[in-house]
């Protein structure tokens, strides 16, 4: 990954003025965790429950939904910094028609659910937040197959030293890139064998936990199979 290794180079910006993006939730979200009863707001649960998620994940990640508006029958599952400052959200369908995702209009270079990261502790990298909130241990969602500007720096910020990948089965080639990109900086990396045509969302927090706790670190057989995807 030329390309990431490459924002380590590129020359300093601390006297730059910087343009930061507000990120604010839609107007018409609705928390599901307050008493408020709504057919759609049973959609909402019920697609939730057919996820894996229950209550204790809708209060911790502090999920909402949209009955009408630009989110219109859209979960929508915010992402906070540090400080538990928005940073982002995702909105997801939970009707049967129409597009799946639809996010706001800002930048992804964030680091995802950072509130609720450990960085002294193994970290686990994957794409979306339904997946992050199936591993639920120290998760961080790319919103995407690479890991964003900010997310980089912070790995390398807290001195991490262990990193699972847990990308989706189609992305075996960006896992191994990413793992031999991160051996390159000396941090042991494990790249999780998902099943065939599996995300950690379908399979779920169980069989997630099992998969990371039997999986080793990424050998020299990893980076040629790195070398080999391309």
């Amino acid at each position: 990954y030329d390309d990431l290794k490459s924002i380590f180079f590129v020359p300093s910006t601390s006297n730059v003025e910087q343009k930061t993006e507000t990120v604010i939730l839609p107007k018409e979200f609705i928390p599901l965790w307050k008493h408020k009863k709504s057919l759609y707001k049973g959609h909402a649960l019920k697609f939730l429950k057919s996820r894996g998620f229950d209550n204790y994940d809708i209060k911790k990640y502090k999920i909402g939904f949209c009955e009408d508006g630009l989110y219109q029958h859209r979960i929508i599952v915010p992402s906070h910094d540090e400080y538990g400052i928005l940073n982002y959200f995702v909105g997801r369908s939970y009707m049967e028609s129409g597009m799946k995702y639809k996010n706001p209009n800002v930048s992804k270079d964030v680091v995802g659910f950072d509130y609720y990261i450990a960085w002294s502790e193994p970290i686990v990298l994957c794409e979306g937040v339904f997946d992050a909130m199936s591993i639920r241990t120290n998760a961080v969602p790319m919103f995407g197959k690479k890991p964003p500007r900010k997310l980089l720096m912070k790995i390398f910020e807290k001195k991490v030293n262990t990193i699972y990948i847990a990308l989706d089965d189609d992305a075996r080639k960006d896992a191994f890139r990413l793992s031999e990109f991160f051996s390159d900086f000396g941090i042991d990396t494990k790249v999780v064998d998902l099943p065939k045509d599996k995300d950690p969302n379908d399979l779920g927090f169980e069989k997630m936990s099992n998969l990371i706790s039997k999986t080793m670190s990424s050998s020299f057989s990893d980076t040629i199979q790195a070398r080999l995807y391309g």
